[in-house]
């Protein structure tokens, strides 16, 4: 036996304390676990760490079978492999809702013999995992006939409530996450219904609000930005002329030049669709950017004439991705301008009407990347 634990099979002092210690920190690592696989390598690590044995094993309750779903030193034999609780000590921990203590298998009627001959396991200790009610076992074993003390079984046993806390959390966190993920797709799908709507109305510029988040969220991934700004920036470019649904069709697909009144009145829609989103849960963020994606740097845009910072940073790249988009798109009134007209009105305004970062990354990806305005 180890010279830390004392003859009659407690620990010294000494070791007492470096166990807890140690186990302290494995508690706190299961708490943090994302997933069920390092929630397994920490507990089997930790166990052959903390109780200096021979090996671990991680077994889960599969309807009426053990699942060894983690082995470390015999993995080969057993890992990934399914037994009848009834020829299975951790089908016995399990039923019986406690921990089996055995110093020599070859002298427990519980142990299937068979099973472990081709291994080196003599002494194990096994314990379930939740014992109100168990969903699985953990255990660890011994090459020598090992008379494991209570400490030792208390230590595997904190391990094992520590991970069923660890998996409990898992799962939650997993029905959070597909919720999120619901939601997510829900937000989606309103867009893209909003988007169609705009669109028919103004059938001339179809697909355009399409393309110009394609290109707001290029920029924004050019300038490194945040995934999730990315995906910001992009929503709010699916529905920026959202505004457009209060103005008359005839005025929106006018093959002609606008009066001074039906552009001003044109003028209103960032205003207007800001105003629709503006009281909708999570929304508020794309109608502020939405009511800015028309501003200039120099305070020559509307509808609230804001200069320079005072402009949110993604209403300044989704404004890059609409002129750029609008140049190189046909219109009633006029054919695309090309590209190449296009970068020389953001270039030539970089800095005074348009924000300079936005269109550095835009002349990169069109210069350098080959990047062209998407169908």
């Amino acid at each position: 036996m180890n010279e830390t634990i004392l003859k009659e099979g407690a620990f010294s002092t000494d070791r007492y304390i470096s166990i807890m210690e140690k186990l302290l920190l494995v508690v706190q690592e299961l708490s943090a676990s994302k997933d069920l696989t390092q929630v397994m390598n920490i507990v089997r690590h930790s166990i052959r760490d903390l109780l200096e044995s021979d090996g671990a094993t991680f077994v889960l309750l599969d309807n009426d079978m053990c699942y060894y779903a983690e082995e470390d030193a015999i993995s080969p034999l057993w890992k990934g492999k399914r037994f009848p609780m009834d020829i299975c000590i951790s089908g016995w921990v399990m039923k019986n809702k406690i921990p089996a203590v055995i110093k020599d298998i070859y002298q427990d009627e519980r142990i299937p013999i068979d099973a472990y001959r081709k291994t080196f396991v003599r002494g194990l200790i096994a314990v379930p995992i939740r014992t109100h009610d168990p969903i699985g076992a953990i255990g660890c074993y011994w090459a020598d006939n090992h008379a494991a003390s209570p400490e030792e079984v208390r230590v595997l046993q904190v391990l094992a409530d520590t991970a069923a806390i660890a998996m409990g959390n898992i799962h939650f966190q997993e029905i959070i996450d597909e919720k999120a993920q619901q939601l997510e797709k829900a937000v989606e799908n309103t867009l893209q219904v909003i988007s169609n709507i705009v669109e028919q109305k103004d059938l001339y510029t179809s697909g355009h609000q399409q393309r110009v988040a394609k290109i707001a969220m290029d920029i924004a991934t050019e300038l490194k930005w945040e995934k999730e700004t990315c995906e910001m920036i992009y929503r709010a470019g699916i529905i920026h002329d959202i505004g457009k649904i209060g103005i008359p069709s005839e005025t929106l697909s006018k093959p002609a030049k606008l009066t001074f009144y039906e552009y001003e009145f044109i003028k209103t829609h960032s205003e207007q669709g800001y105003n629709m989103l503006k009281n909708i849960p999570f929304f508020e963020q794309i109608a502020e950017i939405i009511l800015e994606h028309h501003e200039r740097l120099d305070g020559s845009g509307y509808p609230r004439k804001l200069k320079g910072d005072e402009i949110l940073p993604e209403a300044r790249v989704l404004a890059v991705a609409d002129v750029f988009e609008a140049m190189t798109s046909h219109r009633p009134y006029r054919p695309a301008l090309g590209l190449e007209v296009a970068m020389d009105e953001l270039i030539s305004n970089r800095g005074i009407l348009y924000c300079a970062n936005a269109v550095d990354a835009l002349t990169d990806l069109v210069r350098n990347k080959g990047y062209h305005a998407p169908v």
